[in-house]
């Protein structure tokens, strides 16, 4: 069972758990989870508020619970977790059951959508979405490399409203 601890009492390296081990973003619409693996985010502040910003692409299928839900959330995974969220990066949810194909076991909390397997979530509050403009990206090699199918990220922000360890 998850506990919930202040975001002022945590001491860890985003550039690892973010760009190198990778997170997983999920959402709930009523009993439907939809849940995807990332390693693009940030965290900081924004309006004087903890947040957490991802970015998904459209054609993902946690993309559309995240257009129509206020809540997801954020978790963080040891390192024996890895397969279970390469699973989940490259299994899509429009065509299965990728919770029940990653052998995650989720708990939960509200809205929100934690996992047993997590030893860190930030349960969200969405503030901010926006499309991506691939006019404003000044490295054009960046567009030719990510973009050429026109699948472009969008930001997702959400103020941190729960820590879960």
């Amino acid at each position: 069972m998850k506990r919930e601890v202040l975001i002022g009492q945590l001491e860890f390296n985003p550039f690892s758990m973010i760009g190198e081990d990778g997170f997983l973003v999920s959402a709930a619409k009523g009993a439907h989870v939809a849940l995807t693996t990332s390693q693009w985010g940030l965290m900081g502040f924004l309006w004087n508020r903890p947040v957490v910003t991802m970015y998904i692409r459209p054609s993902r299928y946690t993309f559309e619970f995240l257009r129509s839900v206020d809540r997801f959330t954020v978790s963080f995974f040891p390192q024996e977790m890895a397969p279970a969220l390469r699973y989940c990066a490259t299994h899509r949810g429009w065509n299965e059951d990728k919770l029940a194909g990653s052998g995650l076991v989720p708990e939960r909390i509200g809205d929100y959508v934690l996992f047993s397997q997590s030893n860190l979530t930030f349960a969200c509050r969405r503030l901010y979405m926006r499309p991506m403009d691939e006019s404003l990206i000044m490295d054009k090699g960046i567009v030719d490399e990510y973009y050429e199918d026109k699948d472009v990220h969008w930001s997702f922000s959400g103020q941190i409203e729960h820590v879960y360890i």
